[in-house]
């Protein structure tokens, strides 16, 4: 039986984490069900993306970073995997890849509506994995998509396979160095709103089975992306596989290198051996 829930507005955020608390006890395992979550009627302004820019180095304030949408609709996400239909304990939930498609920007100041559901389940041999599907319109108009996959780690999962390309970078490869500070997941909590106690400090890390506090996925994506969305088309398609984690502090490499289509790139550990996301764009 389907479900749409619509909104007009975001909870608080003690609001959003007590219902995240009500998942707790949630075995991890049985069907998605038809909910939907919908907000008919949005509108973004400079102030809203100020400190998302400032976190990520976006520096344009006409157009909205696609990766910024992404945090827009994350509380819809919560909302969502709230639901008492849905089987999934949000705290235990991986968030360990991404894919946006951008059919044309979102401009600040242009109403928009915003809708989430589920997808199909994916298998994977460390848990179970599922899709997560998000979109804005603008006069009934698709303008932006969004795939989020989330994984409950435990037995093997069943579903389809996740085939998104994992391209691996040449040695000569366009380099930098990021040195990522200690107060990093801090700051980026304040831009997104997302105050995962695993991004927060060492201690509320560790009560999840991290040895110290990680940097969020969506925080090298928006990274990444304002590195290269100057040189891409105005449409595009921007995937991320988030591998191992960042602790921080942390120095790390990011490279990327020019495809046929648009870029490809990575994040790897200080000595170029371990991977912490690998990804694309391309432009459509």
């Amino acid at each position: 039986m389907s479900k749409t829930i619509e909104i007009q507005s975001f909870a608080s955020p003690a609001a959003s984490y007590a219902r995240i608390a009500t998942t707790l006890l949630k075995k991890g395992k049985g069907n998605l069900p038809d909910i939907t979550i919908h907000l008919p009627k949005a509108k973004l302004q400079p102030e809203d993306l100020k400190k998302y820019n400032k976190v990520c180095g976006f520096d344009h304030t006409l157009i909205v970073p696609a990766t910024y949408i992404h945090t827009f609709v994350f509380p819809m996400h919560t909302l969502l995997l709230s639901q008492p239909e849905v089987p999934y304990p949000l705290p235990g939930l991986v968030h360990f890849a991404n894919s946006i498609k951008q059919i044309r920007p979102l401009y600040v100041g242009e109403e928009f509506s915003a809708t989430v559901k589920f997808g199909n389940l994916i298998a994977h041999e460390k848990g179970q994995a599922f899709e997560l599907f998000s979109y804005i319109e603008v006069n009934g108009k698709r303008i932006w998509e969004d795939t989020s996959i989330y994984m409950f780690k435990g037995k093997e999962g069943i579903g389809s396979v996740l085939e998104w390309e994992q391209p691996t970078l040449a040695e000569n490869s366009i380099k930098a160095t990021w040195d990522l500070p200690n107060n990093l997941g801090i700051e980026y909590a304040k831009a997104s709103g997302d105050f995962n106690p695993i991004h927060l400090h060492p201690l509320t890390a560790k009560l999840f089975g991290f040895q110290r506090h990680i940097i969020h996925g969506m925080w090298s994506a928006g990274k990444i992306l304002a590195l290269l969305e100057k040189r891409a088309e105005p449409s595009f398609e921007f995937t991320v596989l988030f591998k191992l984690p960042i602790f921080l502090p942390a120095s790390v490499i990011y490279r990327h290198e020019k495809t046929n289509t648009g870029f490809n790139f990575d994040v790897m550990d200080k000595n170029q051996e371990k991977p912490h996301v690998k990804g694309y764009l391309k432009n459509l």
